[in-house]
């Protein structure tokens, strides 16, 4: 069947099975009238409500009674609907839309697509949705609509189990017997992950409520990961069934999540919540034994760890709870129906410290102690998401009704937490060394009006935490004498969100092990200039899309030539367990397509080109290669001015490995560390040579560009594949890459600055072999390794005389005695039978040193020192003789060097020699220039 037969067949479906009336109320659309009356148009203010929604012939449709004849868009089915209200902009995407919400993906039939082999928990979950009628009486016993139980059942998130063990007696443990079942599902696959069962009769099992088949730690139950997706609040509680009595409250906009016992709080990824705003609704427990109160323990927990992420969260009141003997969201829907549960599951904490109330409370421990000075001015203190108040009066009512406030204003923001957090230094970070030492800061998160429901934090040093200033660039302080009395008991919750960070961007090591460390795990005191991916969040995917990428650039270009820059940027991360990473030089013919690559690149792999316009001074320099070992690009960096170019090159030197410079008045920290790609015809480096890889295109080997629906690579996925790894076993895979490397090693073994080239190219090939480990393929998929292998002898071959800094030494004195510019004393005579250059070392370097058309080529010399100059020709075998004295110009000179003339034209230095001069010699192999005056 064709795809659009296909897509057909499944609309027919939908339009027949969802209700579109539970849609209209989903996106928050009106219905004065009741249950029988009209719906209000969306569009404009509709005091006689024109919208209607029927069925007919079992199909649900849809009218705009309002909308003029004209307007095809204002009646029809589902999916019409959706684009009518504004919630889908194309039937594709409300097919999906509606698919996510209602657990009916639209899943075309595939050709040759081998079958996989279903897992236990889909069979167990196919099995309790056989017959899961039971179910609803129970339910609806325990105060859930039977409306809401069906349409969990036909999400399939709910289903009934009559499943007994033939190995357990009855009123055992393990025996089982009638239960309903609550199906969890990943979030992101959509398969089912365990089956949470709650017995109707626990005396069967042993006296045990409930059972889990399956896992447990990290997933939550949510009726329906659609609606989870597009809901703008979501209330967190401790179990399924309290999840559904939110959910049959029908808020718009409005989900609901379990994390299915206390304990699961800590292993629940909660970046799922980002930009939402959140509701804890933990049970009201009473304290136990030990004076603790698990509900409340775990909604703690739970608020810490989502304002570590920015995430708006408050608490529901509870505080009325105890008095209805109360201990769940369940027991208030069963107790007095869902509309007094709605009511109260809207009434939010007012307290200035989330879980802390300003009056007594249940007993048992309570989040923070208070003592009598601070707790008896801490009530008065009240505060609304994004607003903080202050109770100046209190009056009686004579009446004995409920007394008055009288409130003042204190802030235009609420404080949603102050904690310590303790962050690790630069070597243990990048090392994992034991950290000696460690800095502490204090982040404070708050809720603004103008950011939403995403918390805004400052990291702000201990003598900055008083500072009225500091906080007046959050939002308006309208009392800052009572700020300043709050400020001194928030200090109080410290230690509540109290924690360990690193300030790095990627993979590094945090009290001795691996951890992906993303932009909001960062507590940079000035996130804007200490890592310029302060807000990076790695992108999510599939792990089985890394084989597609990898062979959709490896179509690119012959040779591999971008793969190799794809593998070199995912293989930066290693830096944290190889201690260096290289940089990259991408070098490309005109028009061959370059700028048009990087822009790929850059939005697979989510990293940042700087332009050179951003590169104008060393500061801005610094301030996009710190703090993170995720590639940044730089372009064009030939067009910059030279002082430009030798900072940057000093400053990649530096970043090869890790360095740390502050700057400021502030000492600010700046960790030097991402490696760079610098693209261009020309790239400048010649002093990086042995710290760089490149990379070539070539216009002639030009194929496809990567299409734009090709998905970006799963770099959260790589990461933590990458933390899985030992640092032994990563050191392993990078000297088998450079014994493999050196079978066809092209340089003489004792060419130093070669083999560090090598190490460079091997650290390439450990990425790759890691890489395809991950993806799930060969090793010589592509012919990858052969590829680069070839690149780095092509490398080592054009870069034989540039590796060694007295190459340029070289050069540039051969260019001063061309220009007869070179005052100091020199000959080319015979010693030892060899054609040779006399000159002193330390003339050479005066020369540079003192002429001021060299000062830009002196600031960029890594060698100025005569002694290391000399020691460096002599290593380099270029001198036939040392501590000579001749005759120059009628004068004896003495402590000459002879330099070997035809080592100095292998290595690319020319000096011309007269005709008189070259016949005394007899051309001893010398080759004059084409051009000699004599």
């Amino acid at each position: 069947m064709e795809f659009k037969d296909q897509l057909k067949r499944h609309i027919d479906r939908l339009n027949q099975v969802i209700n579109l009336e539970d849609v209209a109320t989903r996106h928050g659309l009106k219905r004065p009238g009741g249950s029988k009356g009209n719906w209000c148009a969306p569009h404009h203010a509709d005091k006689n409500p024109s919208l209607s929604i029927y069925q007919k012939q079992g199909k649900w449709l849809f009218k705009d009674f309002s909308a003029s004849a004209s307007d095809n868009g204002a009646s029809g089915d589902a999916i019409a609907f959706l684009q009518y209200i504004g919630a889908a902009s194309t039937p594709v995407e409300a097919v999906k839309l509606l698919g996510d919400d209602y657990g009916l993906p639209f899943e075309p039939e595939r050709e040759q697509q081998a079958p996989r082999e279903r897992s236990q928990m889909e069979w167990m979950s196919d099995e309790v949705l056989k017959a899961p009628d039971p179910a609803v009486e129970y339910l609806t016993g325990r105060g859930v609509p039977q409306e809401t139980v069906r349409q969990a059942i036909r999400l399939k998130a709910l289903g009934f189990s009559t499943w007994t063990s033939t190995r357990q007696e009855p009123n055992t443990v393990g025996h089982g017997g009638p239960a309903v079942a609550f199906i969890c599902r990943d979030l992101a696959t959509n398969l089912p992950m365990a089956v949470d069962k709650r017995f109707i009769d626990p005396g069967l099992n042993g006296d045990v409520k409930t059972q889990t088949h399956g896992e447990k730690a990290g997933y939550p139950w949510v009726m329906s990961r659609g609606n989870l997706s597009s809901a703008r609040t979501v209330y967190v509680v401790e179990s399924a069934i309290n999840a559904l009595c939110v959910e049959a409250c029908k808020m718009p906009f409005t989900a609901a999540l379990a994390v299915r016992g206390t304990g699961n709080v800590p292993n629940i990824d909660w970046r799922l919540l980002i930009g939402k705003r959140v509701i804890l609704a933990f049970d009201a427990d009473k304290p136990n034994d030990k004076g603790e109160r698990p509900g409340d323990m775990a909604a703690w927990a739970a608020y810490e760890a989502l304002v570590a992420l920015n995430v708006a969260v408050q608490m529901v009141d509870t505080s009325t709870w105890y008095g209805d003997e109360c201990n769940d969201v369940a027991d208030i829907a069963s107790k007095f129906g869902i509309e007094t549960l709605k009511e109260r599951l809207q009434v939010i904490e007012p307290w200035a410290i989330a879980g802390l109330p300003g009056k007594d409370g249940p007993g048992g421990k309570s989040r923070v102690f208070l003592p009598p000075h601070d707790f008896s001015i801490y009530w008065r203190y009240r505060c609304k998401p994004d607003f903080t108040t202050y109770v100046d009066k209190v009056e009686e009512d004579p009446d004995g009704g409920q007394d008055k406030m009288k409130f003042s204003d204190v802030a235009g923001f609420r404080v949603a937490s102050l904690s310590r957090v303790t962050i690790a230094s630069a070597t243990s970070t990048m090392t994992g060394e034991v950290d000696a030492m460690p800095a502490t800061v204090f982040a404070v998160s708050v809720q603004t009006a103008r950011h939403g429901q995403r918390l805004q934090r400052r990291v702000l040093e201990d003598e900055r935490l008083h500072n009225v200033d500091q906080w007046k660039k959050l939002g308006p302080i309208y009392h800052q004498q009572k700020f300043s009395r709050l400020l001194n008991i928030l200090e109080r919750t410290a230690d509540c969100g109290a924690r360990d960070a690193v300030n790095f961007v990627g993979l590094a090591w945090r009290d001795g092990k691996p951890i992906v460390n993303e932009g909001p795990d960062c507590y940079f005191t000035e996130p804007d200039k200490q890592c310029p991916y302060h807000l990076l969040t790695f992108n999510s995917g599939r792990r089985e899309d890394a084989a597609k990428i990898i062979t959709a650039y490896q179509e690119t270009y012959g040779k591999n030539a971008m793969t190799q820059a794809l593998v070199w940027a995912l293989g930066g991360h290693l830096k944290a367990f190889t201690g260096f990473w290289p940089h990259m030089v991408m070098q490309a013919d005109k028009g061959s397509g370059k700028s048009t690559q990087i822009k790929r690149l850059e939005r697979t792999l989510s990293f940042t080109m700087f332009s050179g316009q951003s590169l104008q001074t060393e500061f801005r320099l610094i301030t996009s290669i710190s703090g993170t070992s995720h590639v940044v690009g730089w372009e064009e960096l030939s067009a910059r001015k030279q002082d430009i170019i030798d900072k940057a090159v000093a400053i990649l030197q530096e970043s090869y490995q890790h360095s740390v410079t502050r700057r400021g008045s502030d000492m600010t920290e700046y960790l030097l560390c991402a490696p760079v790609l610098l693209a261009g015809e020309d790239v400048p480096v010649r002093a990086l040579t042995g710290k760089v890889v490149r990379c070539s295109l070539h216009a002639a080997h030009m194929g496809k560009l990567p299409s734009d629906s090709l998905p970006r690579f799963p770099m959260r996925q790589w990461l933590d594949f990458l933390a899985t790894l030992r640092r032994e076993r990563v050191e392993e895979v990078q000297e088998a890459s450079r014994t493999w490397l050196m079978q066809a090693f092209r340089a003489a073994p004792s060419d130093t600055g070669a083999k560090r080239m090598l190490t460079n190219y091997a650290a390439v090939l450990t990425a790759w072999a890691l890489l395809c480990e991950f993806a799930g393929i060969s090793r010589g998929t592509g012919n990858f390794p052969q590829d680069l292998r070839a690149e780095m002898n092509a490398h080592i071959k054009e870069t034989e005389a540039e590796r060694d800094p007295f190459v340029q030494i070289l050069e540039v004195l051969a260019s001063e005695i061309e220009n007869r510019e070179f005052k100091f004393p020199w000959k080319v005579d015979a010693v030892d039978g060899k054609a040779a250059l006399l000159v002193r070392p330390k003339d050479v370097m005066s020369h540079i040193q003192t002429s001021m058309r060299l000062r830009d080529i002196w600031n960029s010399l890594t060698v100025k020192t005569a002694r290391v100059f000399a020691s460096q020709l002599e290593k380099a075998d270029l001198v036939v003789k040392s501590g000579l004295d001749k005759i120059i110009h009628g004068r004896r000179t003495g402590h000459l060097y002879a330099l070997d003339m035809v080592r100095l034209q292998e290595l690319g230095v020319y000096v011309s020699i007269s005709e008189e001069t070259d016949q005394s010699l007899g051309n001893q192999g010398v080759v004059l220039p084409a051009a000699n005056d004599g």
